[in-house]
């Protein structure tokens, strides 16, 4: 018991305690998360645009330098001077214009390492910024030239490779990323030449950091085949595999889970290089602080909710406790017939109203509680033998033998049924449904059948005066069930008391129909009706056990419902002067 006790009280004050915590602590999460992941999504994208602006400026570049080459003079110029190798005033001219092009971009851009403009020629010769025309076996850096190799034949306006360059033995290596645009002339399908832009990565990387909005943001650039070219900070503990898929995924959002965290990805597609994407990654912790912190204060809370809430249950648990035992004492004391307790632990109404109360109503309780059952028997006995009394005032069987015996008379007066005879049938019929086991509870459509039956002498005895509508669902009434001898008291009592007294015809409707588990039955009548005082008193006859005066029917079948069903208003009354009545059933199943 105690432990039952305890877990029931315990549900009782920690659930109004902790629900309104929960919930509100729920929902500020909730709407937290929402308002930061659109302020992050809103942020990712301006990010991108200026991630994309960037690397534009750093393609202008070797667009503009594509443009300058693009020239057949020049071209073709800087092609015969390759080839032949002839010294003239005018070469000299395009080399020294061709160089500036080379110089001009390399010396104003601090992100530009170097640029190379190669074309076929027999004597392996290339021209760089700062350097000049050289020689493949002289020059620093010709790791480039097997890349342009590999790409004879591909359809690549521009292709991107990272690699790495040293200017001299003793210096560490310069990472780069290299842009190359191959150069075609008008009558070779293949390129014969191709400029080598050289971009510091470490330039743009840093520019990537710069870029950074939250702790530990993942920043990456992306070529045409998914490989890293700019990074703000290594790929330490997420997957290249499954980072790869789900950028392959082509998602704008994703989430990237790994074993010791997750992150929230987002992407973007450079609008003007095909191919090229733009990458983040923020760690969740860094993306939602507040929300964090909202969740760990919720549960702090909760917890702190849940220790008071137990502290509190466990005294009261103790005190309902004791005030049981002493209420259990006090019944077997009376049980036992010894006196009842009323030691030092009895309550006083100072201490606690709450235990004096309940045990001074305890007591007066068990102290009428013998006199009351002694009572109970008593009126149980008297009931049982009025009705056995009323039962026995009248041999059934002896009823419709005589019945029966003045139906053939009248029909050997008139030597053919007659209204009579009807009559007699009818009456028979409603005696012995009536007689026959009282109490008994009988389907809807016999009771419907019987209560026919009293219609039509009513209607052999008022003739036009009155119109019967039915209005039910032949399958329902099949199976739904009722104690027997309910609608013909309320026919009765909207044909006495509303339309008789009505000066021409009336009509009264039977409606039945079936809702929630329960059988409501309404009988309508547009009879004269009841005035709100006469209604008041019908509605209070309906809930006493006394007579019930002109209304006995009523009265009688409130009371019949009460004792098979147990409804408090089993009948309800609805009447307005002049309109008519509504007498309301409501039968569960």
């Amino acid at each position: 018991m105690r432990k039952k006790f305890f877990l029931k009280n315990l549900a009782l004050f920690l659930i109004p305690l902790l629900i309104p915590t929960i919930v509100l602590g729920a929902l500020s999460i909730v709407v937290t998360k929402r308002y930061n992941e659109a302020e992050i999504s809103r942020n990712q994208m301006q990010l991108f645009s200026q991630m994309d602006r960037n690397i534009e400026l750093i393609f202008n570049e070797i667009d503009a330098l594509g443009v300058s080459f693009d020239n057949v003079e020049v071209l073709y110029r800087l092609e015969d001077i390759l080839r032949t190798q002839q010294v003239t005033l005018e070469n000299k001219r395009v080399l020294q214009a061709t160089q500036n092009y080379l110089d001009a971009p390399a010396n104003a851009r601090p992100y530009i390492e170097s640029i190379y403009v190669y074309v076929r020629n027999p004597y392996d010769q290339l021209l760089a910024s700062g350097t000049g025309l050289a020689n493949f076996v002289e020059f620093h850096d010709m790791s480039w030239l097997a890349s342009f190799e590999a790409h004879q034949g591909a359809d690549a306006a521009i292709w991107t490779e990272a690699r790495q360059i040293r200017r001299y033995s003793f210096e560490e290596p310069i990472a780069v990323t290299t842009i190359y645009k191959p150069l075609y002339s008008s009558v070779m399908r293949e390129p014969f030449g191709v400029i080598v832009l050289n971009i510091y990565t470490e330039y743009i990387e840093r520019l990537l950091r710069a870029y950074e909005t939250y702790p530990g943001q993942l920043l990456l650039v992306l070529d045409e085949r998914g490989q890293v070219m700019f990074q703000n900070r290594p790929l330490d503990g997420v997957d290249g595999e499954a980072l790869q898929r789900l950028v392959d995924g082509g998602d704008a959002s994703f989430a990237l889970r790994q074993g010791d965290g997750a992150y929230a990805g987002a992407q973007l597609a450079s609008a003007r290089y095909e191919g090229w994407r733009y990458v983040s990654l923020v760690p969740e912790q860094a993306m939602n602080p507040v929300t964090f912190r909202l969740s760990e204060f919720t549960i702090y809370v909760v917890l702190l909710s849940f220790l008071l809430g137990l502290a509190l249950t466990y005294y009261l648990t103790r005190r309902s406790l004791r005030h049981i035992r002493e209420m259990i004492g006090i019944i077997k004391a009376a049980e036992k017939g010894l006196p009842l307790p009323q030691g030092p632990s009895a309550p006083s109404a100072r201490d606690d109203e709450y235990n004096y109360i309940i045990q001074t109503m305890t007591r007066n309780f068990i102290e009428q509680s013998y006199l009351n059952v002694q009572l109970s028997e008593k009126k149980y006995r008297l009931q049982a033998a009025e009705l056995l009394a009323l039962q026995s005032q009248m041999n059934p069987h002896f009823l419709f033998n005589t019945l029966e015996t003045i139906n053939w008379k009248v029909m050997g007066l008139t030597r053919r049924p007659n209204e009579a005879n009807r009559m007699l049938e009818d009456l028979s019929d409603l005696l012995r449904y009536s007689l026959d086991t009282p109490g008994r509870i009988v389907t809807l459509d016999k009771e419907i059948a019987r209560t026919r039956s009293y219609i039509a002498i009513q209607k052999t005895r008022y003739e036009d005066k009155f119109d019967v509508v039915w209005a039910y669902d032949e399958e329902a009434v099949r199976v739904h069930s009722i104690v027997k001898l309910v609608l013909q008291p309320l026919i009765e009592n909207s044909l006495y008391h509303g339309i008789k007294e009505k000066e021409g015809p009336g009509r009264i409707k039977v409606k039945i129909e079936t809702e929630g588990g329960c059988t409501r039955i309404a009988v309508i009548d547009n009879g004269v009706g009841m005035t709100p005082q006469r209604l008041a008193e019908v509605r209070g006859l309906l809930g006493q056990d006394g007579e019930a005066g002109e209304h006995i029917g009523l009265a009688n079948t409130s009371r019949r419902l009460k004792l098979t069903y147990g409804l408090q208003d089993g009948v309800r009354v609805q009447s307005k002067r002049g309109m008519g009545t509504v007498v309301s059933l409501l039968i569960p199943q």
